[in-house]
């Protein structure tokens, strides 16, 4: 399945890693490679399902779809994180405005 569209979304997936490793590398702050590895996972799902999609593991399912799940854990991951940094700063907000 070459279409237009797996093609754009791999475009997309690249594009995303890219600007996150640079902010991970550049901010050195840890909660930058969870995105980094869930960008590189469906990177990676979508290159091969472009250029191997039939390519199976050991247990008869598609390479590609093995990576597209493993990204989808990354991705809780990835939420989950972002959501605890932003509620920290909702409580630091409401205490300096307590203060």
């Amino acid at each position: 399945m070459n279409s237009p569209l797996t093609v754009l979304l791999l475009v997309v997936f690249l594009v995303h890693l890219g600007a996150f490793a640079v902010l991970w590398f550049r901010r050195r702050q840890g909660y930058y490679i969870a995105l980094v590895v869930t960008f590189a996972l469906l990177s990676l799902a979508v290159g091969l399902r472009l250029a191997a999609p039939d390519l199976e593991g050991g247990n008869g399912v598609r390479v590609h779809e093995m990576l597209r799940f493993a990204a989808w854990g990354a991705a809780v991951i990835s939420i989950s994180w972002t959501l605890t940094r932003l509620l920290q700063r909702v409580r630091q907000r409401g205490r300096q405005n307590c203060s």
